[in-house]
């Protein structure tokens, strides 16, 4: 599963959600675009990424977590420690998830930098009738899902009462930095407020693809929740959320 908890040491701030490895989806193409994505996030003081291809998303399934890790352990050399990145996975929705997970290392799922904590994405319109018994089945394993940017799913944004649902059962909800600066969209910016209302929000987290199409937005992002939501949010959702799911703790600030 990659470096664990412990090895995060007091990282200034943690991106739980990006696409570093080269090659693999619709992250970055090769090696150089890579590179200069991590750089970026360093620049604006993430010091740690945690890195999340799509896994068993067609036509990125990348079923095999030893080709993704030793892509991982190049994109660490290359870098010099400057982020640090670490392994996971953004794991496409199935109601075969908790089936897939029991797998561990011979399966294709990695949770985020070896803690307890599983990325999951649902397609953009839908979200399985499934989703809260296997999320439930998640939980008494002691994973927690945490759901990628529900803000771009039209069904938790229309209904955010189908995320709360999920949340009761144990789950946190990761809203995408760009979002909240309306870069994804006016309809993304508005759920991610009404979400951020709602107290459905644990953590953000760039989801960076390219420094063209996606690149990282953490430090716009945590201005802008600084000034409408105040320091006290941003802290949570930016810093003390995202170091406390990696260290299987409470979260902090809910």
């Amino acid at each position: 599963m990659g470096p664990g908890p412990a090895e995060l040491g007091h990282a200034a701030l943690i991106d739980l959600h990006f696409h570093a490895l080269p090659g693999v989806d619709d992250g970055p193409a090769g090696w150089d675009d890579a590179l200069a994505l991590c750089r970026a996030a360093a620049a604006e003081g993430t010091t740690t990424v945690v890195a999340t291809p799509h896994v068993l998303r067609d036509p990125w399934m990348n079923e095999d977590p030893a080709a993704r890790a030793a892509l991982l352990a190049e994109l660490n050399a290359k870098l010099g420690g400057t982020p640090r990145v670490l392994s996971g996975s953004e794991v496409w929705f199935g109601d075969d998830l908790v089936e897939l997970l029991e797998k561990g290392a011979a399966g294709p799922l990695t949770t985020l930098a070896g803690s307890r904590a599983l990325l999951v994405e649902f397609p953009p319109g839908w979200v399985s009738p499934q989703a809260a018994a296997v999320f439930h089945e998640l939980r008494v394993l002691g994973v927690v899902p945490v759901v990628a940017h529900p803000e771009r799913n039209l069904v938790f944004a229309n209904e955010p009462e189908r995320l709360a649902a999920l949340v009761e059962r144990g789950a946190v909800a990761q809203v995408t930095a760009a979002s909240f600066l309306g870069e994804a969209g006016r309809g993304a910016l508005a759920a991610a407020e009404t979400l951020m209302k709602l107290g459905l929000v644990h953590l953000v987290a760039s989801d960076a693809h390219s420094m063209l199409a996606r690149p990282p937005r953490m430090a716009a992002a945590r201005e802008r929740v600084r000034k409408v939501w105040g320091a006290e949010v941003e802290e949570g959702l930016f810093v003390a959320n995202p170091k406390a799911l990696l260290a299987g703790e409470e979260l902090p600030w809910r």
